[in-house]
């Protein structure tokens, strides 16, 4: 199993420099519009106040201002970048893992190892955790530099733990990509449910926020981490990075299991 994952690592390790140098990209793009940003940032304020709820969740979260750099960033970089992108990214990557050998016919040769159908699929997921840890130790940084290099500052420790939870928000939605590639012959078809599942989640939590039916949404991953809280506030829900962890381990675990009883010879 470990052979496995360190495959699939060292070939994923270019894919996640790439994706951290576009994210480099826009985290200098985005904290060196805030000065200017922050002139006007009364008139912004009251744009904020006028958007439909369903909008601020969506892409705003729960932030009040834009005119602090902590606002700003999780408005405009965590909360639709973070949120939404990269758990897209994630459950689409993890869509392919077990799937694409079995599009591809070699998943028998890979099994013709000593190693069972249940840790393979462990092994492919664990492939997935450096990717998602460099990614985020290097944006961590860039964002900590950035805010300096425009005279700013920010609490490195609540900028240390919106990456961290992260990684377990990111890690979850990869599982349901993950229990998609076990369910599905094809590659495209993984990755269209995965991403698919992860991007309507997203729109339940939106949508049934603050509502009568919001309890629906408890179901979503995003609802469980609000970078806002943890950025502007300093407010990590230990109950809710709890609810996160289990379904990682539920994830994996039912993925395991689905596939180990699964028929391949179709």
């Amino acid at each position: 199993m470990l052979e496995i994952t360190s495959f699939e690592a060292g070939r994923r390790l270019r894919g996640s420099l790439l994706l951290a140098g576009a994210l480099i990209a826009l985290i200098v793009l985005t904290v060196a519009l805030f000065p200017s940003i922050q002139e006007t940032g009364a008139d912004l304020d009251a744009y904020l106040e006028s958007l439909p709820p369903e909008a601020t969740r969506a892409f705003v979260g729960n932030v009040t201002t834009l005119t602090t750099i902590e606002g700003y960033l999780v408005s405009q970089l965590y909360q639709f970048g973070w949120v939404l992108l990269l758990a897209i990214y994630y459950a689409y990557a993890a869509a392919s893992t077990v799937a694409s050998e079995v599009e591809r016919g070699t998943v028998e040769l890979t099994l013709s190892l000593p190693v069972t159908r249940t840790r393979m699929v462990v092994g492919k997921f664990l492939a997935l955790v450096p990717g998602v840890v460099l990614v985020n130790a290097i944006t961590f940084l860039a964002v900590y530099l950035g805010v300096e290099l425009v005279d700013e500052s920010i609490d490195v420790t609540h900028l240390f733990a919106v990456h961290a939870y992260s990684i377990v928000y990111l890690l979850a939605c990869a599982g349901v990509g993950l229990l998609a590639s076990v369910a599905f012959d094809s590659v495209r078809r993984a990755q269209t449910v995965g991403a698919g599942s992860v991007f309507g989640l997203f729109l339940l939590d939106t949508f049934t926020f603050d509502t009568d039916y919001e309890w629906l949404g408890d179901v979503a991953f995003s609802r469980h981490f609000d970078p806002g809280a943890i950025l502007v506030d300093g407010e990590l829900s230990w109950p809710d990075l709890s609810v996160l962890l289990f379904a990682v381990v539920v994830l994996v675990v039912v993925s395991g299991e689905y596939f180990e009883r699964r028929d391949l010879s179709g």
